[in-house]
């Protein structure tokens, strides 16, 4: 998880004293459509949006309220991925779910990548899992998410934090993907060795 190194001189700001929350829209998701219908289930384990089995549904005059802009801030209120974190980059028209909470940020406070960083890391699962409620079936509506106490740096701070997180996460998946080259390729003599083996 990315590690926030938190300075004492820093406030702790609730969430619900810098954003404005609101819930999801409701509809059946279908194959195509105008917009794509962003659920719960979209949200991969590190706090990225799915590229595969995209749902859609047809715009409305209802649906269009809940259109995303760039730099929204989605949570999973509900079920096994209650708390997790999307932040929205996408040039696509897109509405969001019922069981997502919209976090829109003002700006001049908190940088909502900052935010979407800091939801990552474990100061903010620690708070996330103490705040939960529902037992068997966690529930993390928008008056618990308030509570959420967040590190406010000055913005330009936020954003140097930013980009040294971003560069740190570029270099960790530069790795994944040498470890997974070599080892394929470790696999392939394995395979090449014990298909001699079995010849001789």
């Amino acid at each position: 998880r990315p590690h926030i190194q938190i300075d004492p001189d820093w406030p702790m700001v609730e969430l619900g004293e810098m954003c404005k929350t609101e819930y999801g829209f409701t509809e059946s998701a279908a194959e195509s459509g105008d917009a794509r219908f962003i659920r719960i289930t979209d949200i991969s384990e590190d706090g990225k949006l799915k590229k595969e089995e995209p749902k859609f549904i047809t715009l409305s005059e209802d649906s269009t309220t809940y259109l995303l802009s760039k730099r929204d801030i989605l949570v999973a209120r509900t079920g096994a991925t209650c708390g997790k974190t999307l932040l929205f980059e996408e040039d696509y028209p897109s509405v969001f779910a019922s069981y997502l909470i919209r976090l829109r940020f003002k700006i001049d406070l908190i940088d909502p990548k900052f935010y979407w960083v800091f939801s990552q890391s474990d100061l903010y699962w620690h708070q996330a899992r103490n705040l939960m409620t529902g037992g068997g079936q966690p529930q993390f509506n928008a008056n618990v998410i308030k509570k959420v106490k967040i590190p406010v740096p000055p913005l330009d701070v936020q954003q140097t934090i930013v980009t040294e997180i971003e560069a740190e996460q570029e270099l960790v998946e530069s790795n994944k993907k040498i470890i997974e080259r070599f080892e394929a390729k470790i696999q392939s003599v394995i395979e090449r060795i014990w298909g001699k083996a079995s010849i001789d």
